[in-house]
């Protein structure tokens, strides 16, 4: 295949003692030291998460001030509005929130901005249509960290604002006094949980029901939607987030919600086993047709009902959006390869490539696709009106977030995390996007490309490849991001057929 190869090294001391430890094959024990797994207790855990650990899901900052903001309003019988992205892990965490405050109060509603009219987080179109319907209470999911202005203006009208996003924040502009629930420490400035938005909208609902001492558990309750939303944002699937996809994927196994249950039956997954691969290519990207082609509020609906007749027509139309989202993802690439410009930016390093008109709705797709072909990071723009707005993918070892507030001059707005951004720009000034980032970027890209290969996580024999073997990989799942499926290498092989 002329690919490089090589085995991840590992301390051969702590291999033998935890292999020796847990009675395991060295083999997977190699594979657990491989993704950050080194102690005894470290390995217990990994192999066997139980809910019980989502209880440092309560250690992220600011959830108790959070509690209490929440309880305030409800009790005063103030109005909460949840507003929410339009993608998968927007949507799950804004119908989990909705659907637990529902039980403590009628004075619930959830605004999802539509891709194409208001866009993306709290901009003017978005503030100006939430002043509209009056809250008492703005509460953010997977969006707003970096929305600043759209904050102060609705605290200027008197309007409470509760933060819940995981994505990146502008630390020097982070009003101390604003509520925010987030992954990042602010002291530290560093990540402090793999959490997606779903995820912490999930701690920030468990956290409430503790302090009111409701019967319904949100962790139990709605850990279904969580792992959706958690597996769509492909967020490591460590730590807590290891948890949530186990779980919620044994409870979409056997009782999964009205709106999920109806979701796989259009699919076609009814009686077959879901896993990781079912939800990121099947049921995800059904979710996320609304948003991308369309308006979110079928998507939402379906998250939401409890009637199985209304939530099979609202999967039946969903997957109708679906089929569009690939037509209109299809034109867009299309169209890439037959402009002699955008061709010949694909052999950039850093691949920025524009079109009058292209469905901003399938741009990170297209981004996603042809950064996986090409080996590098891409960035797919619309423009409409003079502006020109998309997303990025990034490959492993190249942070896109940072590049891009490397490049703010240039930038009318941007916001996202190390594989994956959005961003909006003057037309005009694309090209010089482009070549900021490759003077830029280009040798690091390139470096972080190099290092790329395939690596085997451990050398075995023929003889274990066997039952005890497979019983070991089952534990290792769920597989996603940052725990992909173990790659082993026999040596001295021959292949007779496959």
């Amino acid at each position: 295949m002329g690919k490089k190869w090589q085995i991840r090294k590992v301390n051969e001391g702590y291999l033998k003692r935890l292999s020796r430890s847990l009675s395991m094959p060295v083999s997977i024990a190699r594979v657990l030291m491989n993704r950050g797994v080194f102690t005894l207790q470290e390995a217990r855990d990994f192999l066997n998460p139980h809910l019980s650990f989502l209880q440092k899901l309560q250690e992220l900052p600011n959830l108790k001030e959070a509690v209490l903001l929440l309880d305030k309003v409800i009790r005063e019988r103030g109005k909460i509005l949840i507003f929410g992205d339009y993608d998968a892990d927007g949507l799950t965490a804004a119908a989990i929130l909705a659907r637990f405050l529902r039980l403590f109060s009628s004075e619930v509603e959830i605004y999802i901005p539509s891709r194409f009219r208001e866009g993306y987080g709290l901009n003017r179109e978005a503030v100006e249509s939430i002043l509209k319907r009056e809250p008492n209470l703005v509460v953010t999911v997977d969006c707003g960290i970096r929305d600043l202005p759209g904050i102060a203006a609705l605290r200027n009208k008197g309007i409470l604002v509760l933060i819940t996003d995981h994505h990146l924040p502008d630390f020097d502009l982070w009003p101390q006094e604003l509520c925010v629930v987030s992954t990042w420490d602010r002291d530290s400035r560093e990540m402090i949980s793999p959490l997606s938005g779903v995820g912490i909208a999930l701690a920030l609902a468990q956290a409430y029901g503790e302090y009111r001492g409701t019967s319904v558990i949100p962790v139990e309750e709605y850990i279904d939607l969580a792992c959706i939303g958690t597996v769509s944002d492909v967020v490591p699937l460590l730590e807590e987030n290891r948890v949530i996809v186990r779980y919620g994927l044994e409870k979409l196994n056997r009782n999964p919600c009205c709106g999920l249950r109806a979701l796989c039956e259009v699919s076609g997954l009814t009686g077959r086993t879901i896993g990781t691969q079912e939800i990121g290519f099947i049921l995800a990207p059904r979710i996320n047709a609304a948003g991308r082609v369309e308006d979110p509020q079928p998507a939402l609906a379906l998250l939401l009902s409890d009637e199985y007749e209304e939530a099979i027509k609202l999967a039946s139309y969903l997957d109708v959006l679906n089929s569009r989202r690939k037509k209109e993802e299809e034109k867009v690439l299309e169209s890439v390869f037959q402009d002699e410009k955008n061709e010949a930016y694909l052999q950039d390093e850093v691949v920025v490539i524009s079109g009058p008109e292209w469905n901003q709705g399938v741009l990170g797709i297209v981004a996603s696709r042809l950064s996986e072909q090409l080996d590098r990071p891409v960035i797919a723009l619309t423009e409409i009106d003079g502006v020109a707005m998309g997303s990025g993918r990034s490959i492993a070892g190249f942070n896109l977030s940072r590049a891009l507030e490397c490049s703010s001059s240039l930038l009318i707005r941007y916001g996202g995390h190390e594989m994956a951004a959005g961003l909006r720009l003057p037309a005009d000034r694309v090209g010089e996007l482009r070549d900021f980032l490759n003077d830029n970027f280009a040798e690091e890209v390139e470096k972080a490309r190099s290092r790329r290969g395939l690596v085997v996580d451990a050398l075995v024999g023929l003889r274990e490849v066997n039952e005890e073997t497979l019983f070991w990989l089952e534990k290792l799942e769920p597989f996603g991001e940052k725990n992909p499926p173990p790659l082993f290498a026999v040596l001295d092989a021959s292949l007779i057929r496959s």
